[in-house]
């Protein structure tokens, strides 16, 4: 299985950079297909309030929430997060424990974390799993 941070979403669905654009699609695309694609509440939660911060319209929102929820098979737990906030503790990492919390969460459910978002670089000394950071 693979884990795909919230940016990636994001960058599929608008019109900001369409490099990153086509290749979040392709990826999303080929994971979802494949049924390899896995998804948090976090994620589906940073991705709505972020197309609300856009002011992308309330029904595209609900109807790709619909969409991507079909890829949530798990839910975040309390061990998850008291490890995240160990590690946020540890690096003094607090202002992304976001990203902490979907580390946590992919380590249980995937082999592998798929982000555009270079501070998850940081992160990479303090898992086993792999973490893909896309251009």
């Amino acid at each position: 299985m693979v884990y795909v941070d919230t940016n990636v979403l994001i960058y599929a669905g608008i019109e900001q950079d369409l490099d990153k654009k086509k290749t979040a699609m392709k990826l999303l695309k080929k994971h979802a297909l494949n049924d390899s694609l896995q998804l948090s509440l976090l994620t589906l939660q940073e991705y709505s309030f972020t197309f609300a911060k856009l002011k992308i319209d309330n029904t595209i929102i609900q109807q790709d929430i619909q969409y991507y929820s079909n890829h949530v098979e798990h839910l975040i737990t309390i061990p998850m997060f008291l490890a995240a906030t160990e590690l946020c503790s540890k690096i003094n990492f607090f202002k992304n424990i976001n990203d902490v919390i979907h580390l946590k969460f992919a380590e249980q459910h995937c082999n592998k974390l798929i982000t555009f978002d270079k501070d998850f670089k940081k992160l990479i000394p303090y898992t086993k799993l792999k973490i893909e950071i896309l251009v």
